[in-house]
């Protein structure tokens, strides 16, 4: 495998910092379409409430059950209008917040996350093998010139000496 570019390392922890600030403003936007939905269901009770009351009172009492009767209808219509107006404004509630979804984000920072993680390991694999390398390299370094030196002082043959030397080479 291939070494790891350091910008490749910068470049998805920028991306996780952008997606980060991403998430964050999508939950803003989610929980502002979550209170204008509680807002408009506020609304639309205290409209109904108001006509609850319609062909009550001293007027219906005097005017009599035509009136009574007009008044109520009257205020099914207006009951009709606002629960249509309520339907009308859900949905483009409910459009806004789909819109807004956080999961799309949360979703790509986490697979953004797992990659800046495998890659950061694979990084410190690779530090720790041209480490362990670098130490069995000097090792064997270390090795030929005692090699060198019993066979300069009349310790090994020319074949011992040979063989020894091609193995560790051979191990470099």
């Amino acid at each position: 495998m291939s070494d790891v570019n350091p910008e490749q390392l910068k470049a998805l922890e920028d991306k996780i910092a952008s997606l980060t600030v991403k998430l964050g403003e999508a939950k803003l936007a989610v929980k502002q379409w979550s209170d204008l939905s509680a807002r408009l269901s506020q609304n639309a009770a205290e409209e109904r409430a108001k006509t609850q009351g319609m062909g009550r009172g001293l007027g219906g009492a005097i005017f009599g059950s035509k009136f009574r009767a007009s008044q109520r209808s009257q205020a099914a219509r207006i009951n009709a209008s606002i629960a249509k107006q309520v339907a009308e404004k859900r949905a483009k509630i409910g459009e806004g917040k789909r819109e807004s979804q956080a999961r799309h984000i949360q979703d790509e920072l986490t697979a953004t996350r797992e990659q800046y993680r495998s890659l950061n390991t694979l990084v410190k694999s690779q530090n720790k093998a041209k480490s362990v390398t670098a130490i069995e390299t000097k090792d064997s370094v270390g090795l030929l010139k005692k090699l060198k030196e019993a066979y300069d002082l009349g310790l090994l043959t020319e074949q011992e000496y040979e063989e020894k030397r091609k193995k560790i080479v051979s191990s470099i």
